[in-house]
């Protein structure tokens, strides 16, 4: 007589997830694609009997002869590598494994639970083929075709589809393993699984909706990739144009306007400084400021600060150091005697262009401190493009 086994699909999952199957995230698609960090996917080695409270098993049996007295026993370790399900089937002792088949159909997501019916008939097989090791014999099952999705469907789609349940119970399957050996005496034979159980049921198999079936019913659990995510991709958008402005000292003024000089492009907002030689021997320095638009620095964007200074022979370097997420795309430096002719940045003493994002920049070759005429001073503007590194998707408009 053939023996129901008729369990709810509330106690089925119940019993499954309550028993046997500890999160565990050794898995190699999650180690491998720190991008994945957080998504459920399906345990590696986690595989449980839904009707058997989830009881832990692996490696299910597999037998020559008999199940009560068989003549040879094997096994087929299951696990997740890449995306596919990997049935490893070992060799019998004594036996040259000439074939094995992985019979499957699909039981169902284990969270709203099977059905207490039979399962319909199996309609898909994979053939194994030997291993490396030359012993053992392996098949691998795509998560594509376990989900019926095309080729082209991307891992985290599947690893949903592997996982509808998030964090918990994933999916169950109907398997039956079977295949051919040779023994040592030439006779070739037949295997088959043994179904896992405990020693109280009908003829050791329980592990099927029904006795006489053959098959056994195999289910997972989802753990989070609990590898670390990736640091997010940088993008590289234009801020916009900064100069340098020189705080007052005691009272004094030590930057002034560009607006104020008549040259060609000073009607703008901007600064230069007038620092004596002996004031650059000493070294002068100040903010850098993005956007100080009417030369308002209280609209402005302090980006970094600049500084100047001048060797013995009235040699000028003027260093750029700039605070992140800012970088340096351009830096253009001018030191000329007044009246400033010119304040377009691409005319000033020095231009250096597409800098690969630097924080920092000096000019390599100092600058020569000019001798000016008639008693007027020298000017110093400095001056520089600016990026912004930015995780945001858009970047925004530059503040020229």
């Amino acid at each position: 007589m053939k023996l129901v086994h008729l369990l709810s699909a509330a106690s089925v999952a119940e019993a499954f997830s309550s028993r046997g199957l500890l999160k565990r995230s050794f898995y190699d698609v999650c180690e491998n694609d720190c991008s994945l960090a957080g998504i459920p996917m399906p345990d590696h080695n986690n595989f449980g009997l839904p009707l058997e409270g989830g009881r832990s098993e692996q490696c299910p049996p597999i037998i020559i002869g008999d199940y009560n007295v068989p003549t040879a026993s094997s096994r087929v370790c299951l696990d997740f590598v890449g995306p596919y399900l990997v049935f490893n089937v070992e060799a019998f002792s004594g036996y040259t494994t000439k074939s094995a088949t992985v019979t499957w159909k699909l039981l169902g997501n284990m969270l709203t639970g099977p059905v207490s019916s039979a399962p319909p008939p199996f309609t898909a097989s994979i053939t194994c083929s030997p291993a490396a090791s030359g012993t053992s014999f392996v098949c691998k099952l795509p998560f594509t075709d376990i989900l019926n999705k095309p080729s082209s469907t991307s891992i985290t789609d599947l690893l949903s589809g592997m996982c509808p349940n998030g964090d918990r119970e994933g999916l169950g399957f109907y398997l039956a393993f079977s295949g051919e050996v040779d023994s040592s005496t030439g006779v070739v034979e037949t295997f088959q699984q043994q179904h896992p159980c405990t020693s109280s049921r009908t003829n050791n198999i329980c592990t099927s909706w029904s006795d006489l079936a053959e098959y056994i019913e195999v289910a997972y659990r989802c753990t989070n990739c609990r590898v670390t995510p990736a640091p997010p991709t940088l993008k590289t958008c234009s801020f916009g144009t900064a100069f340098g402005y020189q705080n007052p000292v005691g009272g004094t003024a030590k930057s002034f306007t560009l607006n104020t000089q008549s040259g060609q492009g000073c009607n703008r907002w901007g600064w230069y400084e007038t620092p004596t030689l002996a004031e650059l021997q000493g070294g002068i320095s100040g903010p850098l400021y993005v956007g100080a638009g009417g030369n308002d620095i209280t609209k402005a964007v302090d980006v970094g600060i600049w500084v100047a200074t001048a060797n013995a022979l009235g040699r000028v370097t003027v260093t750029y150091l700039l605070n992140p997420p800012y970088a340096l795309a351009e830096v253009h430096v001018k030191l000329a005697c007044l009246p400033i002719d010119k304040c377009a940045p691409g005319q000033y003493t020095y231009n250096a262009g597409t800098i690969p994002n630097l924080p920092t920049w000096s000019n390599p070759t100092p600058l020569v401190y000019p001798t000016c005429s008639g008693g007027a001073k020298a000017a110093l503007i400095v001056h520089a493009a600016v990026n912004i590194l930015s995780v945001t998707s858009a970047c925004g408009t530059p503040v020229l």
